[in-house]
């Protein structure tokens, strides 16, 4: 319905148009700092921004998702999850659910990497130290694991399915090229498995148009970055993108139009016209804010696009006198600045949610 009613306008100005009509107020953005271990919310409203810290040592968070009113973030070597609310916990919710930011244990050695909630209780967690990914309740701290492929990475549903982005890796090497996979989330969890043609695939997202798109990093020092685009019902590599570059990140999709937005600590933002399968910002022609890279995105209900700077130093000496930096774009394809908000130490990835 949404193509439909663009169709019927003028395409150089409808979209601006539409995304303009929306509000975001309510919505904030939640931007994982993986040096100070903390999470930096930005009000999408006036693009203040405050701290949440889960208090957990031996943390390593990188990734993260949002829905709803709530974030949840793995913690890496505090073999655990952060979950950060902004609402009031349900009834008969676990007596620590009252505070608004908390961690829940995970099986010892998890490293837990990789995040996708599925509703407004449960999110699926890849631990890829162990090769499993974790079903857990994130207001009752109850687990329940199934185990995956090697070293899963991150993780997507599409409708009832989970798929499950398996690395492949031997350390930080890549041991060949990555695959997914997949089962039913809520039935009889009989595992199967999509073959991805990329090497160390990290990330994933699911598109406008109801397919998957994984990025695989590739090789350091290869420049082999790769998009792998899969049909979830046929559990189907479709096609293969390459081109990104040296070791893409993470990915979102944007709503006018039918545009991907890559990450890239090189390239900054890259772009992918997912209509006909073709990279329209590659290699050399990324858009890159203050001329520094990107190492994770979020775009809020305006279309607005929030950049996590990679140039930012993540010393020590550094985050003593200041921090990270999100550049807040207008929507593509300008890309014009229209506010930098100072975050945490070693600002990683990015997500949405909204405030209660």
């Amino acid at each position: 319905m949404r193509r439909l009613v663009f169709m019927a306008l003028n395409l150089a100005t409808a979209c601006s148009d539409a995304l303009e009509q929306k509000s975001s107020a309510g919505q904030v953005i939640a931007v994982v700092n993986a040096n100070d271990r903390t999470l930096s919310v930005i009000s999408a409203t006036d693009f203040t921004v405050t701290t949440r810290s889960w208090q957990t040592g031996g943390a390593t968070p990188r990734t993260i998702d949002g829905r709803g009113h709530v974030f949840v973030v793995p913690l890496g070597g505090a073999d655990a999850v952060g979950v950060s609310l902004f609402f009031t916990c349900p009834p008969g919710a676990l007596s620590l659910c009252v505070r608004s930011d908390y961690a829940l244990p995970l099986a010892a050695g998890s490293g837990a990497t990789g995040v996708a909630i599925q509703d407004d209780s449960i999110a699926w967690v890849a631990n890829p130290d162990l090769n499993t990914v974790t079903r857990l309740n994130y207001y009752s701290g109850d687990t329940t694991s199934v185990a995956v492929g090697i070293h899963p990475q991150a993780v997507a549903i599409v409708g009832t399915r989970v798929f499950v982005v398996n690395g492949n890796l031997t350390g930080a090497t890549p041991a060949g090229p990555s695959w997914l996979t997949s089962f039913d989330c809520c039935g009889v969890r009989t595992t199967d498995s999509i073959p991805l043609t990329g090497a160390n695939a990290q990330f994933a997202v699911v598109g406008g148009d109801s397919l998957l798109y994984v990025i695989a990093a590739g090789h350091a020092g290869d420049a082999d970055g790769k998009l792998s685009i899969v049909d979830p019902p046929a559990r189907t590599e479709l096609a293969v993108l390459n081109g990104l570059g040296e070791r893409p990140g993470a990915l979102a999709f944007h709503p006018t139009g039918s545009r991907l937005l890559i990450a890239s600590r090189t390239e900054g933002i890259l772009e992918v016209n997912t209509s006909i399968r073709a990279i329209t910002r590659g290699t050399g022609n990324g858009i890159k804010p203050a001329a520094h890279g990107v190492t994770g995105l979020a775009i809020d209900l305006r279309g607005r696009v929030y950049a996590v700077d990679a140039a930012v130093s993540a010393t020590p000496e550094f985050c003593a006198v200041g921090g990270g930096v999100v550049h807040v774009l207008t929507a593509p394809p300008d890309y014009r600045e229209i506010h930098t908000a100072m975050v945490g130490c070693g600002p990683t990835t990015a997500a949405v949610a909204a405030t209660q």
